[in-house]
């Protein structure tokens, strides 16, 4: 019976190594990102090996374990075949000298989280991991497939974006002349396919002709949100309003929260592809060195539109935007802690100390300014509502329309912020109508809120993808920014527009 057992097992293991082994040379990115455990790995186990991989659940797996074990399913993906494919990978590495593909993903599963050189050589020992120079071979001649899929996608519309890197080496660093740098600075760029982009379009002759013959950026008619734009806007902030307070009542656990009006938002499954380049050691953090990085990824040696960086047309990073706008917003509404409603006063209040700096973390940052706002947009629900509590409230089971219609008296009363006389009817003596306002703190408070719905706008508006949101706010974006002395990314703003009104063409904007 054992002769009969080891030779059904030898013969098994035959058939499973013809399906599941291969060299270095046969894995490419498209055979790491279309294949997975289950498809792989599973399906070979359960049809080439199923004594050994009855053998090894059964050893895996007590008496007792398979009479009261109710609720875990050990037939399709448990420790049994992780226990069976790391004796399968031992036997391969032993007996052929080839490589498996769980060893093989596992070795760089290993790599990408940080497993130190000594412990992948020691799991290469045991047969779960190739050898770390066969890693690093590896690792090369997937760089270059990826670098051959970018090239053939630079052919065609795609966007390039690119933002420095900062690289540690080590602490333990000999002081000598021409030792290396403890940190190592330099630019990583990485393209992104276009999605239905069409070159008829993107013609260069075309732009370069409309932006001859384009008129200047006009305030009113460019820059102002339209009224459609405002209206679109306001409905959002009502969503807004209300999903604060059905995502943080449980008293409103039985209403669905409400989904925003979609604008140009993506299909639904739709990711963009990317593919990163290869890291430079260049620094973008000037305009020399910005144009350094392009020379470097681009073909630039001839006289061509390609030397006047005339085919790159330049648009925002979406990220940036709102690390520099909630860095502007922070610089704004400050002010000291002695002051009830400024941010120094409510992060002393929530023991925030670390966001005291110029710069704090962007997570953090923007993790308790939405925080705040969801604490005022609660606090105007309880004012609003007509009830002493929001329990109260939600007893009554309030319709749709009566939720916005309160949302509507929260934008306006906690929200919105009052009319103030210039400084120049002040100056001039001029008499004005409109009343000094009584209570500083609301006043402040609205002023905060006002600016941290369009934080919130922005950072949901791009999480579900829906770029119409986005563009019926740059306008007021950009006026936030001038108000608040970032003229760069002001700039930034009014050039893009510029561009989408202007210079490209309608199919292209």
């Amino acid at each position: 019976a054992i002769s009969y057992v080891c030779s059904a097992v030898s013969r098994e293991m035959d058939d499973a190594k013809r399906c599941l082994h291969m060299t270095l040379d046969t894995i490419t990115p498209e055979l790491l990102l279309t294949s997975n455990f289950q498809t792989t790995l599973a399906s070979v186990m359960h049809k080439n090996m199923p004594l050994l991989f009855k053998i090894i659940t059964n050893a895996a797996q007590t008496d007792r374990a398979k009479e009261n074990n109710k609720i875990k399913d050990c037939g399709i993906v448990r420790p049994s075949i992780h226990l069976c494919v790391s004796h399968f990978n031992h036997l391969v590495s032993r007996i052929e000298g080839l490589q498996s593909f769980s060893s093989v993903s596992f070795t760089l599963f290993c790599w990408t989280n940080g497993v130190s050189c000594q412990t992948i050589e020691a799991l290469h020992k045991c047969g779960l991991c190739i050898s770390f120079m066969s890693l690093l071979k590896l690792l090369e001649r997937l760089a270059e497939q990826c670098i051959n899929c970018a090239c053939r996608i630079a052919r065609g519309p795609h966007v390039m974006c690119y933002d420095n890197i900062n690289i540690s080496t080590s602490i333990f660093v000999e002081q000598r002349a021409s030792a290396p740098a403890k940190v190592q600075s330099g630019t990583f760029a990485v393209l992104y396919e276009v999605r239905n982009g069409n070159p008829a379009h993107i013609q260069l002759a075309l732009i370069l002709q409309r932006a001859q013959v384009a008129s200047n950026l006009m305030f009113n008619a460019d820059v102002r949100p339209t009224y459609d734009q405002m209206m679109s806007h306001h409905r959002q902030l009502r969503i807004h309003v209300i999903n604060i307070l059905l995502e943080a009542c449980s008293d409103f656990k039985g209403f669905p929260p409400l989904p925003h009006h979609e604008c140009r938002k993506l299909l639904v499954g739709y990711r963009t592809k990317q593919y990163p380049l290869r890291t430079s050691t260049i620094d973008e953090s000037s305009v020399s060195g910005n144009i350094a990085v392009i020379n470097d990824t681009l073909r630039t040696q001839d006289i061509n539109p390609f030397t006047q960086l005339q085919t790159i047309q330049l648009g925002f990073s979406l990220f940036h935007l709102c690390l520099n706008l909630i860095w502007a917003l922070l610089h704004v509404h400050r002010g000291s802690i002695h002051q009830v409603s400024s941010l120094s006063y409510f992060f002393a209040l929530l023991d925030h100390t670390r966001l005291s700096c110029e710069h704090p973390d962007y997570h953090t940052l923007l993790s308790t300014l939405l925080q705040l706002l969801h604490g005022i947009i609660l606090n105007g629900w309880k004012v609003e509502c007509g009830y002493s509590s929001l329990a109260s409230f939600a007893l009554l089971r309030p319709t749709t329309d009566d939720l916005l219609n309160i949302s509507d008296t929260i934008l306006l009363n906690h929200a919105t912020p009052t009319y103030e006389p210039s400084k120049k009817k002040h100056s001039t003596g001029l008499l004005s109508t409109e009343p000094e306002p009584d209570d500083m703190v609301h006043q402040n408070l609205r002023l905060l809120t006002w600016d941290l719905l369009y934080v919130l706008e922005l950072v949901t508006a791009i999480l579900s993808g829906d770029w119409g949101r986005i563009e019926d706010i740059l306008g007021s974006l950009a006026m936030i920014f001038c108000g608040a002395g970032s003229n760069n990314y002001c700039t930034e703003i009014l050039h893009f527009l510029f561009n989408l009104k202007k210079v490209w063409t309608p199919e292209f904007a």
